[in-house]
């Protein structure tokens, strides 16, 4: 069970980037190096130049038609032949700040595990695995212990009651290592 006021005891807006996050939602234009120096730097990007003009390319396309995790990933998998679940999901959720993010820690936390022996295996049960995430948070946002670490949340953060439910919760899986 999780618990915010455990988590976020001692911990500080700063520790869990919200700073930094917040100037990424704030930001329309994907293109900007701005934007693009905000979320490498929060999502940690350490991928080449053209790895991120790709990704970057695809993030514009993906806001502007309103792209499922699934046309994500299989747009980057197609572009790249690697398969992208943390990224996409990063893109998705920044694009919309109600779909959460895949991280080893939220995983790891929800007791989930990328399979396949190759990497159209992994792409594909990529996709299946995102939405037992997406069915997780779903099921718990609507919990009375979701809603309780969303009070303590707001309450300790008052400047970042803006964020989306799920984003807060992910703050919360993500700090518990």
């Amino acid at each position: 069970m999780l618990s915010a006021t455990l988590i976020l005891q001692g911990r500080t807006s700063h520790e869990l980037g919200l700073d930094r996050y917040a100037v990424i939602m704030s930001s329309s234009d994907v293109a900007s190096p701005c934007f693009q120096r905000a979320f490498n730097g929060y999502y940690r990007v350490r991928r080449n130049e053209e790895w991120r003009r790709c990704f970057y390319s695809l993030f514009a396309k993906a806001r502007d038609n309103h792209y499922s995790f699934e046309q994500i990933i299989e747009e980057m998998f197609c572009q790249t032949g690697n398969v992208e679940a943390s990224f996409s999901s990063k893109m998705l959720a920044t694009i919309d700040a109600s779909q959460p993010i895949w991280d080893q820690y939220v995983l790891h936390n929800l007791g989930l595990r990328l399979t396949g022996t190759t990497k159209e295996e992994k792409l594909v049960n990529a996709v299946s695995l995102y939405g037992q995430i997406e069915k997780w948070y779903n099921e718990y946002l609507l919990s009375s212990n979701a809603r309780e670490n969303i009070v303590i949340f707001d309450r300790m953060f008052p400047s970042y009651a803006w964020l989306s439910d799920t984003k807060k919760i992910d703050c919360l899986l993500w700090k518990m290592r």
